[in-house]
């Protein structure tokens, strides 16, 4: 059951208060939705004050590691589905199941929780969600006598309709790009490119958090074909080399690129560049003949709502009642449609009305596969655009870029399973933080931010009894009653 801001009840309630980490905050396109969001639940719920922790998207990781080290409570983060093995690990998040209400919960469709379990259950629940996208300017596609509506279906259609493209605009200097992949070495790269790979009918990771055999069938054909496919877009110039999704986005809104692939709340910064641009924008999905083995087939992405452990009863009630009013018809149908593009994750949104950009591409939402989720995720990924690059730009052969690949993959893997003692001890369980020199630092995928030794036991940390490398939260976060609400 879908509870109103406005459901709680009427009797004098304890004041709590609940701090939420959202990159989205800083973000011009969002920051409106998100004050407006937030001012109508506080005005709803006066016995809840929000308090909202915002910096850039690159920056939040680093913001919420250092304010759990100095002894913050982190009680909501918007954030993505590959911070939750790190913070399962660390014990810093909570399963959702044992906070939100369970008529509510039971709602979420199960394809996209799935892609939220870690272990032994599902630690986050979906805002929104999305497949791979692609974004189609048809007003060029129209203007070079092509349909925008018949996007290619197999992948040597795809090549023939960018090859014709490139034939009309190739001296016109106005278009850069006629089919954009990003291949820049960052993280949201990296999950861009193994939703190609799964398009290609590859599986990066096994089952069991394992890295995939890329060197047997199916995966050695899909790499193969995945590769060359990116060395036949760079090499002929049909997409740039080491721009990132955001330079697409940009250049995309500014009428410069033709086609290119991206989550659909991309649409956010291109709307930044051209308010106009759902007059030209229309979406499709990957084509369902990717060469041998590929269906066109993406991986489940997602913001979603990861939830602090620790919080009292009111506090819970109080994250409960939030979530719910952030994912109601009445509050998130105008940001599906107009801000974050996506689709709708909950059955009670099933009357949401989705944006007609979105239209082309909604053929394609249930072409989906779900992969585990390992604690090293963000790493694993962004080593494929080195992977990428190496074979397409650096003059690395495929055997090669793909061998380089598989060493930084499978170190990172083992180096979050088994951290190295300091001093050459015995190796450590996989903990959040692990000492290095002098320092507590997080592990991988969070980037280093150290916490001087000195000041762990001021702060109430301690490190891990049974490994001198070690600092877990079981035993060394401790939060004072006073530092929450």
């Amino acid at each position: 059951m879908l509870l109103s801001a406005g459901a709680v009840m009427a009797e004098e309630k304890e004041p709590v208060t609940i701090r939420f980490y959202n990159y989205a905050l800083s973000e011009t396109a969002k920051a409106d939705w998100w004050k407006n969001t937030i001012a109508a639940f506080e005005a709803a719920n006066p016995w809840v004050t929000v308090e909202s922790v915002t910096v850039d998207y690159n920056s939040m990781i680093q913001t919420f590691t250092n304010d759990l080290g100095s002894g913050l409570s982190v009680d909501l983060i918007l954030g993505e589905v590959s911070w939750i093995p790190a913070l399962v690990e660390g014990e810093f998040i909570q399963q959702p199941k044992d906070v939100i209400d369970p008529d509510f919960y039971a709602g979420y469709y199960d394809y996209v929780l799935d892609q939220m379990y870690y272990k032994d259950g599902v630690y986050a629940v979906p805002h929104y969600y999305t497949n791979s996208v692609v974004f189609i300017n048809k007003d060029l596609v129209e203007a070079a006598g092509m349909d925008a509506a018949a996007f290619p279906d197999t992948l040597d259609g795809l090549k023939a309709w960018i090859e014709s493209l490139d034939a009309f605009y190739k001296d016109s200097g106005k278009v850069s790009t006629i089919f954009g992949l990003t291949t820049a070495e960052v993280p949201a790269n990296g999950s861009n490119i193994n939703a190609m790979f799964t398009a290609f009918g590859g599986q990066l990771l096994t089952d069991d958090g394992k890295l995939a055999d890329l060197k047997a069938e199916p995966n050695a054909t899909a790499m193969a074909e995945m590769l060359d496919f990116y060395k036949y877009l760079i090499g002929n110039g049909y997409t740039q080399e080491n721009l990132k999704l955001k330079d697409y986005r940009a250049a995309f809104g500014a009428g410069n690129v033709v086609a290119y692939v991206d989550s659909s709340w991309g649409y956010a910064q291109i709307g930044e560049v051209d308010p106009k641009a759902a007059e030209f924008t229309v979406t499709s999905f990957l084509p369902t003949t990717m060469g041998t083995y590929g269906k066109g087939e993406s991986l489940v992405e997602s913001h979603c709502f990861l939830i602090g452990d620790g919080l009292s009863d009111g506090q819970k009630e109080a994250v409960s009642l939030f979530i719910q009013h952030c994912t109601s018809t009445e509050n998130l149908e105008g940001y599906l449609n107009n801000i974050g593009l996506a689709f709708v994750a909950h059955e009670g949104l099933s009357g949401c009305r989705i944006s007609p950009i979105l239209e082309g591409a909604a053929k394609g939402v249930s072409h989906v596969l779900k992969q585990t989720q390992i604690g090293p995720m963000v790493s694993v990924q962004k080593q494929l655009a080195t992977m990428v690059l190496d074979y397409t730009v650096n003059g690395a052969s495929m055997e090669d870029a793909v061998a380089g690949y598989i060493a930084q993959a499978e170190y990172y893997i083992d180096k979050y399973r088994f951290p190295a003692a300091s001093g050459g001890g015995a190796r450590c369980p996989p903990p959040f933080f692990q000492r290095r020199g002098s320092s507590c630092v997080p592990l991988l995928p969070f980037p280093p931010a150290a916490f001087p030794s000195s000041a762990v036991p001021g702060s109430g940390r301690t490190c891990f009894s049974a490994c001198a490398c070690c600092c877990r939260p079981s035993c060394s976060v401790r939060r004072s009653s006073s530092s929450r609400s």
